[in-house]
């Protein structure tokens, strides 16, 4: 049986899904994927096919985009009727459920985090909330990361719909998980994991920086995507202790030699920085949001922090105070046992498949 991985572009399946496409693999099913940037994906050993999903916001005034979508969607069906649909990202699960309604088709959902959360203007929510109710319709089964996402699919969602949680996309933490603890850096060094946008708290994270402008205390920030704004405004505010670096592919296995992690982005699903960065005994200081609030337990292995102005006072408190900084740090590895596991998480997401698609092998 052929399982065909679609996502909006290449960067979530050559970040997250790997794994789990190799694990298929070597149980026998054929592993497609589809995205708008086939030409960027990582593996040589699966079929790639392209689908121009929107990744811009003026292309969705484009007629003629969704006419190619609708075609290039429908070519791929006709040839592949009897294949697992594996859907990941919003927008690319939204457009090929909304074009094949009125097919008949094996669909999975894994969803990386709703588009609305318990903290979405309700407008937005509510427009969000009924699309996915309407395309619940065309989709067997969802399978969440977090509380929130699963709560409301099991509850909202058409009941036909089968609906499981597990621990995100998986952790190799044979590779990455720490047992003892390195001792803390003479300048306390934060980490920041995060795509370059502003819902990521990155304004916030400027502000703070200026808070702490005279500490001893590095922010480095580590993502992808363009930064200039930021960078014009760290050179504007004459800030030397926050730096931007690009996404470092080996960043996993630099985490360790951090000492704190800072999280402020505005909307999760289950982030795998702050799951990494537990497992490699680094306390998480960051919002209060759906996916955070699933990993971290305020003053147990991290923070919660309402607004950027309490973040200053938590970082010199840690920095102050090591006998509470190294529980945190103790506690922190303690919080990611092996369900997190890329094994694991594998094995669970194979079993769904199985019990649901009558996979033979």
């Amino acid at each position: 049986m052929d399982i065909i991985f679609i996502c909006t572009k290449s960067i979530t399946f050559n970040t997250f899904l790997e794994s789990q496409a190799n694990y298929f693999l070597k149980r026998g099913l054929k592993v497609r994927v589809v995205c708008s940037d086939i030409e960027n994906l990582n593996s040589k050993k699966i079929f790639k096919y392209r689908v121009d999903f929107p990744t811009k916001y003026f292309h969705l005034i484009n007629i003629f985009q969704y006419i190619k979508i609708f075609l290039q969607i429908n070519s791929l069906i006709s040839k592949n009727k009897s294949s697992i649909f594996y859907l990941h990202t919003p927008v690319a699960s939204n457009f090929f459920r909304f074009f094949t309604v009125f097919h008949d088709l094996k669909v999975i959902y894994f969803v990386h985090g709703f588009r609305f959360t318990s903290k979405t203007k309700f407008l937005r929510s509510f427009f969000f909330k009924i699309i996915e109710k309407i395309l619940s319709l065309k989709t067997k089964v969802f399978i969440t990361i977090n509380n929130e996402d699963f709560n409301y699919a099991k509850n909202n969602l058409f009941k036909r719909t089968k609906v499981y949680k597990i621990n995100g996309v998986g952790l190799d933490l044979k590779s990455i998980q720490s047992k003892t603890l390195i001792k803390k850096n003479k300048v306390f060094k934060i980490l920041v994991i995060a795509a370059y946008k502003k819902s990521k708290g990155y304004i916030d994270l400027l502000k703070i920086a200026e808070l702490l402008k005279k500490k001893k205390i590095q922010i480095t920030c580590y993502g992808y995507g363009s930064n200039e704004n930021f960078l014009a405004t760290k050179t504007k505010k004459k800030l030397n202790n926050v730096y931007f670096k690009n996404f470092d592919k080996n960043l996993k296995h630099k985490i360790k030699n951090y000492d704190l992690l800072l999280h402020l982005s505005k909307r999760e699903g289950l982030p795998v920085s702050v799951m990494e960065s537990l497992s490699q005994g680094l306390p998480v200081i960051c919002t209060n949001i759906r996916g955070n609030n699933d990993l971290i337990k305020d003053g147990f292995n991290g923070f919660f922090v309402n607004s950027y102005k309490d973040v200053p006072n938590k970082i010199l408190y840690l920095n102050l105070k090591k006998e509470v900084f190294n529980e945190m740090r103790y506690n922190s590895l303690k919080s990611i046992t092996k369900d997190f596991s890329t094994r694991e998480i594998n094995r669970k997401i194979y079993k769904i498949l199985k019990n649901n698609f009558k996979i033979k092998k």
